[in-house]
């Protein structure tokens, strides 16, 4: 089984601080995290998820509110600063919503559970004159796994963001996009393909994968000291994107079960020079 370093020692954490674990909703520090309900009219809501009757939720099913990226920087180039504020909303009242439950022992019921809520994951800005940048519109994720705040990588004046999205699979093989904001719209700058164990894991809760992907078992945390371990996790991971210079940069991929670096020319982004790092 693919186990992240830290998880054996959360693990060992959690089963001296048990009992006084509260699987309730948590709030993170550090990085800011949006519980607030957000009013339908200010998110890309599509017409292809009518309102449905989700079914009565098992009563010991405890909801886990989940973690909601927010991040700085001058995403349109106006030599201002805006946030972008994750969004995990529900397809049936259109409001913000839970993305886990504690005490489910299956992950496949996790997911139904999720499914059946036709979730809308995408993320806004605190500038209403950029628009949304739509992460999920199918239903089909948990919200995001990562986000982050790149830089200006191309030299146009502009801060790139990467994203992760946490999809309702059983596959443990990801892609890794780095988004621009141009011409009024987002659009993908580059992408690679990645895996998610090699993510840090959120506040709240955290994986396990094996060799074909997540494993059944999601664990679950509402404890303090164990979500200030998993952000601190979260604020020292650099990411897989490393600037070398204006319109070049360093990624770590996935290439045939290989993990790779590769350095990137931007402006030629199908020519890149790889090296094998294990």
């Amino acid at each position: 089984m693919f186990m992240k370093p830290h998880v054996v020692t959360l693990l060992f954490i959690i089963s001296l601080l048990f009992s006084c674990n509260n699987p309730g909703q948590k709030k993170a520090t550090g990085i800011a995290v949006s519980t607030k309900d957000t009013p339908a009219q200010s998110i890309l809501l599509t017409k292809n998820h009518p309102p449905d009757t989700l079914k009565k939720v098992h009563k010991n099913y405890t909801p886990v509110f989940g973690y909601r990226f927010i991040i700085t920087g001058d995403f349109d180039g106006d030599g201002k600063k805006e946030k972008l504020v994750e969004h995990y909303i529900s397809g049936i009242d259109y409001r913000e919503t839970n993305k886990f439950y504690d005490s489910v022992s299956d992950y496949g019921d996790l997911v139904d559970l999720a499914h059946k809520k036709h979730p809308l994951s995408l993320v806004t800005c605190t500038n209403k004159s950029i628009h949304d940048l739509l992460i999920d519109d199918n239903g089909i994720s948990f919200g995001l796994s990562y986000l982050k705040n790149e830089g200006d990588l191309n030299g146009d004046g502009t801060d790139e963001v990467s994203y992760v999205v946490d999809w309702t699979d059983w596959s443990s093989l990801n892609t890794w996009y780095i988004m621009t904001y141009r011409d009024r719209q987002w659009k993908v700058l580059y992408s690679f393909e990645m895996w998610d164990w090699q993510l840090p894991d959120l506040p709240e809760v955290f994986n396990q994968y094996g060799y074909f992907g997540r494993e059944n078992k999601i664990m679950y945390t509402g404890n303090d000291t164990i979500n200030g371990f998993l952000e601190k996790d979260l604020h020292d991971f650099k990411g897989l994107v490393k600037k070398i210079k204006t319109n070049k940069i360093q990624i770590i991929f996935d290439n045939n079960a290989d993990m790779e670096t590769a350095i990137v020319d931007l402006r030629h982004p199908k020519h890149r020079k790889t090296i094998r790092i294990n």
